[in-house]
């Protein structure tokens, strides 16, 4: 990492290390897992990006559909039912990760305090495909779905409240702050520490557990 952050810089990276660790945690929860997560470090005026890399693991036929470069409303209505279905849940998954990676980071520019009103600030690019999943589970569902951002957002937020939840973020942010580079297994590490229980047959277990 670059010796002369300036502190609206190291403040971005920071930020961006809270944003990257909000969706591993959530993908985590919904029972995926990360091959690896960075910080980069633009050297000019963009200051920090970063990313982290989902593995959706059998369900990445439809994820690539929601966030590939050729997505379209149009393939999911072409499937049947019981296909519709499954992707609909792939898609809610999908949008947990999307908006649990911007809601980490606003409780961070929060002062950790999870007491944020909605709406709140969404980081565009999570906004869009969580857009975009909405309306194709508008399209191929009688549900309608209506408050789907707000609702997904409120339950992100309810699941940082939980401490060991919230405290998690933070030790990962932490060592991709200190690090620049995690893989899969020094992710792993920080998430057994804190005993998260991450199964992809049981997606949102008992690991919110209050």
């Amino acid at each position: 990492m670059n010796n002369l952050l300036t502190r609206h810089n190291f403040n971005q990276c920071e930020v961006c290390a809270y944003h990257e660790s909000g969706h591993i945690l959530f993908a985590y929860l919904c029972g995926y897992s990360c091959k690896e997560v960075q910080l980069i470090n633009e050297g000019n005026e963009n200051g920090f990006t970063s990313y982290a890399l989902i593995d959706y693991d059998k369900d990445s036929y439809y994820a690539s559909k929601f966030i590939g470069s050729d997505t379209s409303a149009e393939f999911f209505n072409c499937l049947a039912l019981g296909e519709k279905l499954e992707a609909i849940e792939v898609g809610r998954r999908l949008a947990r990760i999307f908006l649990g990676g911007s809601v980490a980071a606003a409780i961070f520019n929060n002062d950790g305090n999870v007491q944020i009103p909605l709406p709140m600030q969404i980081d565009y690019l999570d906004l869009l495909r969580v857009e975009f999943i909405h309306y194709v589970i508008k399209e191929v569902s009688i549900d309608q779905e209506e408050g789907f951002i707000e609702h997904g957002l409120q339950e992100a937020l309810y699941t940082l409240t939980n401490v060991n939840i919230w405290e998690t973020v933070v030790d990962l942010a932490g060592r991709l702050l200190k690090a620049n580079h995690l893989d899969k297994n020094d992710i792993e590490e920080c998430l057994d520490e804190h005993g998260i229980i991450y199964d992809s047959e049981t997606p949102f277990d008992a690991t919110v557990d209050r």
